[in-house]
């Protein structure tokens, strides 16, 4: 498995998956469950990451779903669809841990937490003529995810407990770590230093999008798994809570959040960089026009910074532009690769360091190698015209003179972009 970087998204599938969809659902609905069921296989494999595994003889199924550090095993069989995932283990039940578990089940819609042989599991079962693709998607959805992120969470919470047997996951190389870590520990350093040179009041703004930022791009180009990126996903929750605490109070609390990530040792931040496979995207489907949303409320703010000669602050919301997208939404293909060029071109050295050979911008002589952007761009656009055939992207209004008229020319053309499909 090469490098990856964000978190997994199974939105905005290409045309032979949806048909695959829709062919399911016709089927079920034509009382061919069976043959609904291997299309609806078919269109939960993702052919890029090779996640899914199944097997069918006759009217029986045995299926593996991969989600993170967790696999869902199920089976159809003798007109029953069953599926479940350890979570934990324990030596004796506790009340605490009981009394979390019942909490957690009125809040689940399909599955169940339920008890077996001293595990804590995940289950769903249903009927064959209960269960359309529809609903086994989502039950599905919701059973893997839980499994994936309540195993460390649990066992974070209570001493009682031990994590399951995790699979699916692929070691990083040793000098891939060391990278990743030496540059989570300098993107955290340099807000905590560029912060404290800020008066807190007169910069809350720009102070907020230091810190979210910061978090969002080590979500993106760590791309750490279990409780660091439990984490960064409380400090994003507890910054747009709708609880009417001031922005000064939010901003101190995000970066003690980002401080108590810089302190933890490093090999604790070192077990949770590791690669795995998932079969469901955490974030929900997201239009372009949740992109142009987000564009219209921020980049108004940009032009105070620019003015007053805090250009880095204005580069730094032209990236939160794109980290906020791409941990928040399961974006359309060529807005995540586009949003992604972003990324390289901003933290340049990084991809470098990485063994990556194209260099899109030149953090030393301050230049871009602009016909490597743009050709980088019209195969974006190219491979997106399948789905979006009226997507264009005039790369001839790009502007290279500097980092901040580039990011200025670009986010301009997205704003243009036509996904309709």
């Amino acid at each position: 498995m090469s490098i990856t970087f964000g978190r997994f998204s199974d939105s905005f599938k290409p045309k032979q998956k949806t048909e695959y969809w829709n062919k399911s659902e016709k089927l079920f609905f034509d009382k061919k469950y069976y043959d609904g069921y291997q299309d609806f296989f078919n269109y939960l494999h993702d052919d890029d990451v090779d996640n899914l595994k199944y097997t069918r003889t006759g009217d029986n199924f045995e299926f593996e779903l991969p989600q993170g550090s967790k696999t869902v095993k199920g089976f159809v069989k003798d007109g029953k669809v069953v599926a479940e995932s350890d979570v934990a283990e324990f030596e004796k039940p506790s009340v605490a841990v009981m009394r979390r578990l019942m909490e957690m089940n009125y809040s689940l819609l399909y599955s169940r937490f339920a008890l077996k042989d001293n595990k804590i599991l995940i289950k769903f079962d249903s009927t064959v003529p209960a269960s359309p693709p529809r609903k086994l998607y989502f039950a599905f959805k919701e059973l893997a995810t839980r499994a994936d992120k309540q195993d460390d969470l649990l066992t974070d919470d209570f001493a009682q407990l031990k994590m399951a047997a995790i699979s699916g996951i692929e070691e990083i190389p040793a000098p891939e770590k060391e990278i990743k870590y030496k540059y989570f520990a300098k993107w955290i350093g340099d807000t905590s230093v560029r912060i404290a040179g800020l008066n807190e009041e007169q910069f809350i703004g720009g102070i907020s999008y230091l810190l979210l930022n910061t978090a969002y791009k080590i979500d993106y180009l760590i791309s750490p798994e279990g409780t660091l990126m439990n984490e960064i996903e409380k400090l994003s929750w507890d910054y747009f809570a709708r609880d009417n605490k001031p922005f000064i109070e939010k901003n101190k609390k995000m970066k003690e959040a980002l401080q108590k990530l810089l302190d933890l040792p490093k090999e604790k931040v070192l077990e949770d960089l590791y690669r795995t496979k998932s079969t469901f995207g955490i974030a929900n489907p997201a239009p372009h026009q949740a992109v142009l949303d987000l564009f219209n409320n921020n980049l108004n703010n940009i032009k105070w910074y620019i003015d007053n000669n805090y250009h880095d602050i204005a580069v730094t919301i032209y990236e939160y532009l794109a980290t906020y997208c791409l941990f928040s939404y399961g974006l359309p293909r060529p807005d995540a690769k586009l949003f992604h060029l972003v990324m390289n071109i901003i933290n340049q050295d990084y991809f470098i360091e990485l063994g990556f050979t194209d260099k899109y911008y030149d953090t030393a002589s301050i230049k871009f190698n602009d016909q490597l952007v743009k050709d980088y761009i019209d195969n974006i656009i190219k491979e997106g015209l399948e789905l979006y055939p009226e997507l264009k992207f005039s790369t001839e209004s790009l502007k290279f003179d500097s980092l901040l008229s580039f990011l200025r020319t670009f986010i301009a053309e997205m704003q243009k972009l036509n996904f309709n499909a």
